[in-house]
């Protein structure tokens, strides 16, 4: 008898390739550690974002705050800053975030994920996959540099609530109905790409945007990485977005807009509080 050829090898996927992009801030910490705990070994690198102030400058812009501004401003600084802080610690408490990142895995520090350098470390890492929980606008030279895409975590049900701050305006709104984490593909557009997971957050008077961003946080946590999971494993089914408002920018968050807000939640009383601002027609819904 003929010797029988040997049983075909088993053609073993290699191994896809993820990177984070974040703030080295402890939510940062936190979802490379919820990361590597869905994912494992594919994880494979961090791009973390740090803009240190020099203490020169610090204290520069502190003194023009103390010399320019208002005092209705520096009443509404005080207790955003009251807010964060409380905010901060019920995170911390809920998530006990490492104080570290996972060990073995290579991190990249930037001011900029767009800059030159940002893009070589990104490219020379290969991935297939890309998640960002938190940068400023990519440019299409890194959310199409992986093969699978980019996807983004954003804070409200999309497409309401594009931009900036979205807890800030769903707050000031009431539109608690869009409270939630959507996980989306990046796009040209700001916060317009097709949606691979969505969840909603529990949001009612009188949760501060502080607060509901703690919450939304939380929530992504498990969301991020259940949306990395279905993409990497084939079952995701991306939905395109149907229209939605402009999106906001930081500079619709006016002092009038902030101080509103804290009126309506208590924290700001007395006749220097501005009037309510008016919503632009394009924005009511």
């Amino acid at each position: 008898m003929s010797a029988q050829p040997p049983p075909p090898q088993a053609q073993t996927q290699p191994c896809a390739r993820i990177l984070l992009i974040c703030h080295n801030v402890p939510f940062g910490r936190a979802m490379a550690a919820a990361l590597q705990a869905r994912s494992g070994a594919q994880l494979c690198g961090i791009l973390a974002i740090e803009r240190p102030v020099p203490r020169r400058q610090k204290l520069r812009r502190m003194l023009a705050f103390a010399l320019r501004a208002s005092f209705l401003e520096r009443r509404v600084r005080r207790l955003e800053t009251r807010l964060e802080q409380q905010a901060a610690r019920a995170f911390d408490t809920a998530a006990a975030p490492p104080a570290a990142w996972p060990p073995g895995i290579k991190v990249h520090t930037s001011a900029n994920p767009n800059a030159a350098a940002s893009l070589a470390w990104l490219a020379a890492r290969q991935p297939d996959l890309i998640a960002v929980t938190g940068a400023p606008v990519l440019q299409p030279e890194v959310f199409s540099l992986p093969r699978l895409g980019t996807l983004n975590m954003h804070s409200s049900i999309l497409p309401a609530y594009r931009g900036t701050q979205a807890e800030f305006w769903q707050v000031l709104e009431q539109g608690w109905d869009s409270c939630g984490i959507t996980v989306h593909f990046v796009d040209a557009g700001v916060d317009t790409g097709r949606i691979v997971l969505q969840q909603r957050t529990e949001a009612a008077p009188p949760l501060t945007p502080q607060m509901l961003r703690a919450r939304n946080l939380l929530q992504a946590l498990h969301t991020v990485p259940q949306a990395v999971a279905a993409v990497l494993d084939g079952s995701a089914r991306p939905m395109l977005q149907g229209p939605g408002p402009r999106p906001r920018r930081s500079r619709d968050r006016t002092l009038a807009a902030r101080a509103q807000l804290l009126r309506r939640l208590g924290y700001l009383t007395g006749p220097e509080a501005p009037a309510p601002v008016p919503q632009p027609a394009e924005d009511r819904r």
